[in-house]
């Protein structure tokens, strides 16, 4: 049987929850996000995307590679998007059903370095590594699923991603989120899924893993995210988007303003997914943290990360979306 973990919220007896904004500051910040689409778009850098949204009745500025969403549009995506997802496991008793205001826990991703358990040295992962990182995940009951944890350093770069895939489908029976940065990855980590699976129908009904696209802020979705997205479609293959906006470097300074830049690219690619497949399962995330002023870095492990976290999840469940944001 799928596992439903305990409901969030104050409103609940079991659970936990922040509730930081009312339901009307959640319908001002669709509001704004409404007229930053259509009044100042999105880049998207993907000619094959841009030609999608143009035929489905956006507008485009094929020069500045701009697209301009009706609000209809938006609507019509936020609609076809389903309330819930069924995070597959290799077996049903390891699904995990996620929607609502449940809150279940997964491991983050994707460090590039790992302090070795026995030497405490700070080193490159390796591919055993991450295999050992995917079996510790397996078997901890109170993570539901898996994130990518580790680059195995010995594969090439540009197909690290797809080695992600080999090794989560050898050592673990729960659902991955292995996010997969070109088309070509998309299609090889597929095929490897539908061979487990048990065909290419099999997998597209029961997918063992989901992948990420991420905009980059501001306003921008990359051809690879896009392209990757489209071909994601075509294998029913579950995608998260997951912004990374940092106010005081690529998003407004305020917390509110940051919201409506996430939401803005969230739901465009959103848009995107749904003219590619109708009902396709997309999870509505953020890793948002903020820009240091004084040194210039990402901080991730900051109060505002918290704050911008639970104000993700509230906004996916006012327009009634599977979230998933980052815990710092």
């Amino acid at each position: 049987m799928a596992r439903r973990t305990l409901h969030a919220g104050s409103q609940r007896i079991e659970g936990m929850g922040l509730n930081l904004l009312s339901e009307d500051e959640l319908y001002d910040i669709h509001l704004a996000t409404m007229d930053v689409l259509w009044n100042t778009g999105v880049k998207i850098e993907s000619d094959e995307a841009l030609h999608i949204m143009e035929d489905n009745g956006c507008v485009v500025d094929w020069e500045s590679k701009i697209c301009k969403i009706p609000e209809y549009i938006v609507d019509n995506a936020i609609n076809l998007t389903p309330s819930t997802m069924r995070c597959c496991g290799r077996e049903e008793e390891y699904d995990y059903i996620a929607g609502g205001n449940r809150t279940g826990f997964l491991n983050f991703g994707e460090a590039v370095k790992i302090i070795d358990p026995y030497t405490k040295e700070l080193r490159k992962g390796t591919r055993e590594d991450v295999a050992n990182i995917t079996r510790f995940v397996d078997s901890m009951d109170q993570v539901v699923c898996y994130e990518r944890a580790l680059s195995p350093s010995e594969a090439n770069p540009h197909t690290r991603d797809v080695h992600n895939v080999e090794i989560f489908l050898n050592n673990t029976k729960k659902h991955g989120f292995i996010g997969l940065a070109k088309p070509i990855n998309v299609r090889a980590a597929c095929k490897m899924g539908a061979v487990v699976a048990g065909g290419k129908e099999a997998f597209r009904m029961r997918p063992l893993f989901s992948t990420t696209t991420d905009p980059i802020s501001p306003l921008t979705h990359t051809k690879d995210a896009c392209d990757s997205l489209i071909e994601a479609c075509k294998w029913g293959l579950p995608s998260k988007v997951n912004p990374i906006s940092l106010p005081g470097g690529t998003s407004c300074v305020n917390i509110a303003s940051t919201m409506i830049n996430v939401n803005a690219e969230i739901l465009s690619m959103f848009v995107l997914g749904q003219l590619c497949d109708p009902g396709h399962s997309l999870v509505y995330g953020s890793s948002t943290g903020i820009m240091d002023l004084k040194t210039g870095l990402a901080s991730f492990g900051c109060p505002e990360l918290a704050l911008m976290s639970a104000a993700t999840a509230k906004l996916a469940q006012f327009y009634g979306f599977p979230s998933w944001v980052g815990g710092g």
